[in-house]
């Protein structure tokens, strides 16, 4: 009884993108929220520059490819905000931000190489959130499969 009540309060951030690893990404939460019977919270960062229209189709998407599985989960699209940072690193510290607004417990998210060149250039979202996350992450890799 007891690890059900302590499992019960857990928030599992998925942060999706539009990128090859998004599907494992969403498979991977929802085994974890199943195992641990934790909620999801479905993020999905939007540039500002994203008409409306294809901001609600990625909503309406991820709501869709949600609503059979067993877990509750809730789908929210966030706008990234500008900064001088990285693209990567500013990536990162909006999921922290959203992680700390939400009260996350576990954050599950991709991870896409790009080599030496592409992280200095622009940063990587997912080693950042690696570096300050003061709860566990999971980093689903990109297995070009």
């Amino acid at each position: 009884m007891l690890s059900r009540l302590v499992h019960s309060y857990m928030t599992i951030l998925v942060a999706v993108a539009n990128d090859a690893v998004s599907e494992e990404v969403l498979d991977t939460a929802v085994k974890l929220g199943e195992a641990f019977d934790a909620e999801l919270y479905v993020v999905h960062l939007l540039d500002d520059h994203l008409a409306d229209a294809e901001a609600k189709r990625v909503r309406d998407m991820l709501r869709d490819r949600l609503a059979d599985e067993t877990v509750v989960a809730t789908v929210a699209l966030e706008h990234v905000g500008r900064s001088n940072a990285r693209e990567g690193t500013r990536i990162g510290q909006e999921l922290l931000e959203v992680a700390a607004d939400v009260d996350i417990t576990h954050i599950v998210m991709g991870h896409e190489p790009k080599g030496l060149r592409g992280r200095l250039a622009s940063g990587d979202a997912a080693f950042s959130v690696v570096d300050a996350a003061s709860v566990p992450v999971t980093i689903v890799p990109n297995t070009g499969a």
